[in-house]
């Protein structure tokens, strides 16, 4: 019973993160098609782990916490890095989604060559790190969301006039000097160290930060409705979220447990064909600059 109880906090937790760090990119970006798996953030936390995991195996070390204890540095500054270039170049973020969704293409090439060659020399490979699960979720996976979750909350309540006005489009916000600086660099350090810490623990969920956003804004929530859209919105997707991952640890097939990410790229995907169809005369993908 504990362990469930865990599990479904974990799961509630993690969908709460990605849907806040995709309503967070869409909002700086006001790009729909931007999330942490299109700019790359998955793919990166993916090739992450997978380079640690190979070190520590190679250095005989089972503590997994180095690779979160080494990896929060690096994507804090990663998401300096995004805030520069963006707030640099606005018009760059639909070069770096072309990257993005290009580096993850790479990343699942790498992915399969470096399986193989596990296999090949019968060495443990984390195969279900491309599609995400919770079998492992413990009390431990739990402190840490919760203070993931908590650090977002904490910069939202701290930037959440400036995400208002930024909320109302760029130009607005720069004319009432907001520290668009600042600003950019919470959202993309919220970014991405959250999609490391959900991805190095469960594995990635694709598509989700994506639709989650676009959910929350197209039915359950105004436009510019921003309170909505991120608390309440991302604890209604966190509900779901953990929802079907309940589906998926109480009717395993065959006794075997169906990975959560599987079904969710199944849905998201499908879900993002539905919405771009039924809005393709009235939701624009590309904001007007």
């Amino acid at each position: 019973m504990d362990y469930l109880i865990f599990r479904m906090s974990s799961s509630l937790l993690a969908g709460m993160i990605i849907s806040q760090t995709g309503t967070l990119i869409q909002l700086t970006t006001k790009n729909i098609l931007a999330s942490p798996s299109t700019l790359g953030f998955d793919g990166l936390s993916i090739l992450w782990v997978l380079i640690f995991h190979s070190i520590l195996l190679w250095l005989n070390v089972e503590t997994p916490s180095y690779i979160l204890i080494i990896g929060i540095p690096f994507f804090i500054l990663l998401g300096i890095f995004f805030s520069s270039v963006l707030t640099k170049a606005s018009r760059a973020i639909q070069k770096l989604i072309l990257m993005g969704l290009t580096f993850n293409l790479l990343v699942g090439a790498i992915f399969s060559l470096w399986q193989f060659l596990f296999l090949a020399f019968n060495l443990p490979f984390p195969v279900e790190l491309w599609f995400g699960h919770f079998r492992f979720a413990s009390f431990e996976t739990f402190v840490i969301l919760l203070f993931v979750q908590l650090a977002i909350f904490a910069g939202w309540r701290f930037y959440k006039s400036d995400l208002t006005l930024l909320s109302l489009g760029s130009s607005v916000a720069e004319n009432l000097k907001i520290p668009m600086n600042q600003v950019h660099q919470f959202i993309f350090i919220s970014v991405s160290v959250g999609t490391f810490i959900v991805v190095s623990i469960f594995g990635a969920f694709s598509f989700l930060g994506l639709i989650f956003p676009i959910v929350s804004r197209r039915f359950w929530f105004n436009r510019f409705d921003l309170m909505g859209e991120f608390l309440i919105g991302s604890l209604i997707n966190g509900v779901v979220f953990c929802l079907i991952d309940f589906v998926c640890y109480s009717f395993p097939f065959y006794g075997a447990e169906i990975p959560m990410g599987l079904i969710s790229m199944i849905i998201g995907a499908l879900s993002l064909m539905l919405i771009l169809w039924k809005s393709r005369n009235r939701f624009e993908i590309l904001a007007k600059r």
